[in-house]
């Protein structure tokens, strides 16, 4: 068995029957507004495509489900979220952008993730939240910490404009 696939399968017995595993850290709860409009989600139509469902589905199934922090890394303030329902299993882009906006809802193979700063990366793009969820100008203030659970929730642009915490994004 490849380690890619121990892993998943390891994180979805995990998260199906946590005290078989080990004791899962007790985190906060966090419901996260999210803009799915094509202006702020420049892969979201790609990713429609690849799993064979309309923008809308692919919204109300990623929006539908809890996802646990699993860690913070990649960049400061960066969460691996998971597990993704396998219909939004997406590889990661052919070619990574170079400048990915702040607050950016990203998924790739069976994980969604948030950019908390602008830098490049190689994840699918399918929604922006308003929320800062890392202040580099304060490191200990990261809002999502490993064992978190995390639900978004879709909001429209006028929404997304009025809570925007970024500047210029």
């Amino acid at each position: 068995m490849a380690p890619r696939e121990f892993v998943f399968q390891w994180l979805e017995k995990w998260l199906a029957e946590p005290t078989a595993m080990t004791t899962a850290p007790i985190g906060k709860e966090h419901l996260l507004p999210v803009c799915y409009d094509v202006s702020l989600a420049p892969d979201l139509e790609a990713v429609a495509l690849h799993t064979n469902l309309s923008p809308t589905e692919l919204i109300g199934l990623h929006s539908s489900q809890v996802y646990t922090v699993f860690m913070v890394g990649f960049s400061p303030g960066f969460p691996y979220l998971g597990i993704l329902p396998p219909e939004l299993e997406t590889p990661r882009k052919a070619n990574p952008a170079l400048k990915v906006p702040p607050g950016s809802v990203a998924i790739a193979a069976r994980q969604t993730g948030i950019y908390p700063t602008a830098t490049s990366g190689g994840w699918n793009i399918i929604g922006r939240t308003p929320v800062k969820v890392f202040d580099p100008s304060h490191p200990a203030d990261c809002l999502l910490k490993t064992g978190d659970t995390v639900r978004f929730s879709p909001i429209d642009t006028a929404t997304f404009a009025y809570l925007n915490q970024y500047e210029n994004c």
